[in-house]
């Protein structure tokens, strides 16, 4: 089981998390509720050299210089709009969390296999795709086509 300090010291340890404002707060509470729903080792794996690159929907880029680390590590990139609902922002930071744990990237022969597999692992750890997600995800696509 993931303690709160566990979770507590790896949300702290991301440097975009150290801005102000709603949208990282809400970031921040999203992630916490996610790492605490995960399995102890699930948690470990998938928060190993894991940097985390948070960007308010205003903010078109963003640079950090990172210490290097030995072997490969991964990294997350979240663009959070201000109108993103708590449960939605869950499940993305779940669903991307099972990409982590899946430990490789896509490749063209995957086809859609990642994608599937990475909501499998979101709902195995309590965050499911909902009604109320998939219409939010749909008005937002429509928006940026």
């Amino acid at each position: 089981m993931v303690t709160k300090k566990e979770v507590d010291n790896f949300v702290k340890s991301q440097r975009t998390f150290t801005a102000q404002g709603p949208e990282y707060k809400k970031t921040q509470r999203a992630l916490r509720g996610v790492l605490f729903a995960l399995p102890g080792k699930v948690y470990e794996n998938v928060t190993k050299n894991l940097i985390l690159s948070v960007l308010h929907e205003k903010l078109l880029g963003q640079l950090m210089h990172l210490k290097a680390v030995n072997g490969k590590f991964k990294i997350m990139q979240l663009t959070v709009p201000k109108d993103i609902p708590i449960e939605v922002l869950r499940w993305v930071i779940a669903h991307e969390l099972g990409h982590a744990a899946q430990g490789r990237n896509w490749r063209k022969s995957d086809g859609n296999k990642l994608e599937i597999d990475a909501d499998k692992r979101a709902e195995e750890w309590g965050f499911p795709v909902t009604k109320s997600i998939e219409k939010w995800r749909s008005t937002r696509k429509r928006k940026y086509e």
